[in-house]
């Protein structure tokens, strides 16, 4: 049986953002090489967002998710989540996230999203696409 499309975006999460390594072989089980992202007017493709990845686990110490409420209808799954991260200067950012996944055959071929920072310096405006 196939994994619904909440549960592929909630295992995304934990493989992308809250495991202090990347697993880019894991990454690569759940998200499709034709992966297209839009982050607050940004277009990342796979390759982008696999940087993405890279300079966030790079910038960051640590990592918490909250998905503060979700809808499913198909292959769309509509987030609205929190993320805070301890950055290893010492920092610390927090935003409020509205994205739009969409899952297809169990892998995430697409997202849309919007970022508000919610605690941060004005350099981390960004973080949520920064590569």
């Amino acid at each position: 049986m196939q994994d619904s499309a909440i549960a592929v975006v909630r295992e995304l999460f934990e493989c992308a953002l809250l495991r202090p390594e990347l697993d880019e072989n894991r990454l690569a089980k759940l998200v499709h090489p034709d992966y297209r992202q839009q982050a607050d007017g940004r277009s990342l493709d796979y390759a982008d967002f696999i940087k993405h990845l890279r300079h966030l686990k790079q910038t960051c110490s640590r990592v918490d998710l909250e998905i503060l409420s979700w809808a499913e209808q198909g292959e769309r799954v509509f987030t609205r989540h929190r993320v805070a991260a301890d950055k290893r200067d010492g920092g610390r950012v927090s935003m409020l996230v509205i994205a739009e996944f969409r899952v297809q055959d169990g892998m995430v071929r697409a997202c849309d999203e919007l970022t508000h920072m919610l605690s941060g310096t004005t350099e981390d405006r960004d973080l949520g696409s920064r590569h």
